[in-house]
């Protein structure tokens, strides 16, 4: 929270701006998104009225166009990318995002048991559908497959992927089927 809210916003923003640059739609989000957590817990009437201005645009786009949760009590590191604008994507207001993290559509970081939620550090990368859910720790560098649910720590630079997918016998033949 040092100088301008503005400025503190545009340099955000800009760290953002190449990882996003081929989807407006994921531009405005984390435009709108970094709007949020830089007028967050800043004192004054000004400020007031600005997280009054965020809370309308962020109803109107995050939530209801894009589908996402993205609370700007949230802290997140620069150079966030959000394919698919993140559409989607729940995080938990208290979680904590590290910088150049990447989150695909979908993905949520919550908690379970009513305890921490997560931490992710920088460099992360989560893949659709991923679920990291209760207090742990993503190590730096780590990859979190699609659909992969995580309630364990991760050590920096490891990969978690979630099992296969896999044809199953059929217990017996439709009536339709010729034997």
């Amino acid at each position: 929270m040092s100088g301008p809210w503005w400025r503190e916003w545009l340099d955000l923003t800009r760290s953002d701006l190449p990882l996003n640059r081929t989807s407006p739609e994921s531009v405005a989000t984390m435009a709108v998104w970094r709007f949020g957590q830089v007028v967050h817990g800043r004192p004054g009437a000004v400020a007031f009225a600005l997280r009054r201005v965020h809370g309308l645009i962020d109803q109107l786009w995050v939530r209801n166009t894009i589908g996402a949760e993205l609370p700007r009590s949230v802290r997140v590191g620069p150079a966030m990318k959000l394919p698919h604008a993140g559409r989607g994507v729940i995080v938990h207001p208290d979680a904590r995002i590290g910088a150049n993290v990447t989150l695909h559509h979908r993905v949520t970081i919550g908690v379970r048991n009513n305890a921490r939620p997560p931490h992710i550090a920088d460099g992360v990368y989560l893949g659709a559908g991923a679920a990291v859910l209760g207090p742990i720790d993503l190590g730096p560098e780590c990859r979190i497959g699609a659909n992969a649910v995580v309630v364990k720590d991760v050590e920096a630079g490891r990969t978690v992927v979630a099992p296969a997918a896999h044809a199953l016998e059929r217990a017996t033949p439709r009536p339709d089927e010729a034997p």
